[in-house]
């Protein structure tokens, strides 16, 4: 009986320690030692933190900790940025400190990027800034008003126009309709044309975005299925890029006399046979299944996903972009990227959508290559750090009713879209900035006009039988946030 009372008590005491140990524990505020809350024995705050949103958990966290502070998870220690004047210190004044990418207990990003043999996780060298330079050199093509590339997109557009038309106006789920839509512009730029969901290729490269996607989700469940997962993206990468060689060896089908080849496989192809390129066909198979396909095609398709469930439920937004896309466009041609310039509230609703979406609300994880300061705090070399640009784009201390969608905050007050140096959208980073900055930037930001004012100019959009939330602190989180499904009514317009 001595003993069972003695073990009582152990285990008491051991709980009361523990207890202590993480009651508002916060560590030393020095320089040297940044702010942060203790948490378990060997497993640090990972009871404390929010699996599959830890984005929210560290918003909280920043109100009492600060812009500036650390997070340990079981082995893994990460240095969290939370207020824009930190994290634009980093990536922008200081991003060459930065600019280095963790290659530690990060085995699924190792495997699917053959070895971080992509751009996203290359690391700061001269592989990685040859084909950033070949990869925005095409893709930069793509927001110019190039007859060529106004005839692809033109195509594209009117696929998904019809198939909207093809609902008569009964309640639809539109995930499939914009994700293959978004799939096509990848496809475009990599051999120049678009294909239908029935073909092989096009199968295989869905297959391989979408179990990417499960495989790099924050969840901790199906560990067994997510390395089956794994086995088969290895299998279709290669297959992938196998199909893509043999496509992009039979010419530029809709290339005329005169033109300039636009697309991306050529330039890799032409690069890879350079002599001295330092470039390999694992670099061009993971740029083209990573950094085009998996990045490209994920963040854009759930981008309109969100927007069309935002729109439903925001008759006045709507009516505002149809009323800029009658006067300016009209019904009796298409939408053109040479009308952004003249529709500021197009462009402002664009803006809105980056901003209250956040669909990567982490970033991809920077590392520091030197000993650095940020904010007064020190931060080591080979630190992980992360930057919190969801509590930066909801910051209620910036932004007035950050959790309301409101495109009016990027205009000014004569109508017009406000300059890139004005606050609100220094504040707006959801491609990241500095050296680091998302390679598709220019490309997202095209595609997305181009979808919204042409669904805008021919459709009115409302909600249909099943709903989901559109508020960003109750979206899911799986490699970017995303929308739970819901069903929309496209009614076609009747002046149009």
């Amino acid at each position: 009986m001595e003993i069972c009372w003695m073990s009582v008590v152990y285990s008491l005491a051991a709980i009361a320690l523990s207890a202590i140990w993480i009651w508002k524990g916060k560590g030393p505020a020095s320089k040297e030692h940044l702010p942060h809350y203790r948490g378990w024995l060997v497993f640090g705050n990972l009871f404390q933190v929010r699996r599959e949103r830890p984005e929210l958990t560290f918003s909280e966290w920043t109100k009492d900790l600060g812009p500036v502070f650390s997070v340990k998870l079981l082995h893994n220690q990460f240095i969290v940025l939370s207020s824009f004047e930190a994290i634009y210190e980093a990536l922008v004044t200081k991003g060459n400190s930065f600019s280095g990418r963790p290659t530690k207990n990060v085995f699924r990003a190792k495997v699917i990027s053959d070895h971080f043999s992509n751009i996203m996780r290359l690391q700061a060298n001269q592989t990685r800034k040859k084909l950033r330079k070949i990869c925005h050199k095409k893709i930069k093509i793509y927001d110019t008003g190039m007859k060529r590339i106004e005839a692809i997109s033109m195509n594209m557009l009117q696929v998904l126009l019809k198939e909207f038309r093809g609902t008569n106006q009964t309640s639809f789920d539109p995930k499939n309709v914009i994700y293959n839509t978004v799939m096509n512009t990848m496809m475009t730029l990599l051999l120049g044309k678009t294909f239908t969901k029935d073909e092989e290729l096009f199968d295989k490269v869905m297959e391989f975005e979408q179990g990417a996607i499960r495989a790099l989700s924050n969840s901790g469940r199906d560990l067994i299925i997510k390395r089956l997962i794994i086995k088969r993206l290895v299998e279709l990468r290669s297959q992938i890029w196998e199909m893509m060689t043999e496509e992009a060896s039979r010419g530029d089908q809709l290339l005329k006399e005169g033109e300039e080849d636009v697309r991306l496989m050529s330039a890799l192809r032409d690069a890879l046979a350079e002599d001295g390129s330092g470039l390999t066909e694992k670099h061009l198979c993971s740029v083209i299944t990573t950094d085009i396909v998996l990045a490209g095609t994920s963040t854009t398709s759930n981008s309109l996903y969100l927007f069309l469930n935002i729109i439903s439920r925001h008759q006045e937004v709507q009516m505002k972009l149809q009323e800029e896309v009658d006067r300016i466009v009209g019904s009796g041609r298409t939408v053109s990227l040479t009308d952004r310039e003249d529709m500021p509230y197009t462009q402002a609703t664009l803006l809105e959508l980056l901003r209250y979406s956040s669909l990567v609300p982490l970033t991809v994880p920077h590392e520091s290559i030197e000993n650095t300061v940020i904010q007064g705090k020190t931060v080591r070399a080979g630190s992980t750090v992360l930057m919190n640009l969801y509590h930066m784009h909801h910051d209620e201390d910036f932004w007035e009713n950050p959790f309301e969608f409101q495109p009016e905050r990027f205009l000014g007050d004569d109508g017009g879209l406000v300059s890139a140096s004005h606050p609100n959208r220094r504040h707006l980073m959801p491609f990241g900035a500095g050296p680091r900055v998302c390679l598709g930037e220019v490309l997202a930001k095209s595609r997305l006009f181009l979808v919204i004012a042409s669904l805008m100019q021919k459709f009115d959009i409302r909600p249909g039988e099943v709903s989901a939330p559109c508020d960003p602190r109750l979206l899911e989180h799986g490699l970017v946030l995303s929308s739970a499904p819901f069903q929309i009514i496209a009614k076609e317009r009747l002046s149009n």
